[in-house]
């Protein structure tokens, strides 16, 4: 079933690829961007859970007696599950931990490997040589590292959502984001730029994430979540009429400092 996304991560790659006809990366510049979206996807997979559960322990202010919750899994294993449920707190306070929890488990950690692996596989010299080298540079890596973790989601997931995680390539706006503002940071030299690069996908994926995240009925939060969830189809969409008009002016076309 993981395999529904492949389709889509070929139209992907075959649109940032387009311009890189006439003067393509070299193999082993493509080998660099997929090791560094597996890279991405294989780390933060063993790291997300682990910061997710200590931030849930904190938020129930279990890690001051951290002795209390060793004893309690060794007893029964749904104790932890039982004291978490008694601290739960009301619905904003719900929205603030999830924003928060998928901040460090989602957004900072993957959009953070992402922007460190990219760079380590654009770094040699002859890989880069445009504004619009650095958004396809990126770009490659978040559909690529998309496609990995559908594949990985959809062992436990059924077919409509395996579809809709397809429909709404999140990696794939975030990789042209951060893309773009490094781009425009070796362009420009300004250092505001670089710090937008990682800032906005990360900012962007938490708050997304979060709100898709919260665990209430309230109707306010059903709503927004669902709304943070089905807006990536059609930011996919704009994010793709953004880059075919890009191409077509060849408005990213801008040599860049290396």
């Amino acid at each position: 079933m993981g395999l529904i996304g492949i389709p889509a991560a070929l139209f992907l790659y075959w649109l940032i690829l387009r311009p890189k006809k006439e003067a393509p990366f070299p193999k082993w510049g493509i080998i660099r961007l997929i090791i560094a979206a597996i890279i991405s996807v294989i780390v933060s997979s063993l790291v997300s859970m682990p910061i997710s559960a200590a931030i849930s322990l904190a938020r129930a202010g279990l890690l001051s007696d951290f002795s209390e919750v060793i004893e309690a899994a060794k007893t029964n294993p749904l104790a932890i599950k039982e004291m978490l449920h008694i601290t739960d707190l009301n619905m904003f306070s719900r929205a603030f931990w999830s924003i928060i929890t998928m901040f460090f488990s989602a957004g900072l950690l993957e959009e953070g490997l992402k922007c460190l692996t990219c760079r380590w596989a654009i770094r040699k010299e002859g890989m880069i040589h445009t504004w619009m080298d650095c958004v396809i540079s990126f770009a490659f890596v978040g559909i690529t590292f998309e496609l990995l973790e559908n594949i990985a989601f959809s062992a436990s997931e059924s077919v409509l959502i395996t579809i809709l995680r397809v429909l709404s390539p999140a990696h794939f706006i975030f990789g042209v984001i951060m893309g773009y503002f490094y781009g425009k940071y070796r362009v420009t030299g300004s250092k505001l730029n670089l710090l937008l690069s990682i800032l906005i996908p990360v900012v962007y994926h938490s708050i997304a994430n979060g709100l898709m995240g919260v665990e209430d009925p309230n109707q306010l939060f059903v709503i927004l979540g669902n709304f943070a969830s089905l807006h990536f189809i059609a930011a996919g969409i704009l994010t793709v009429i953004i880059i075919l008009r890009w191409q077509k002016n060849r408005t990213l076309d801008v040599p860049v400092k290396f």
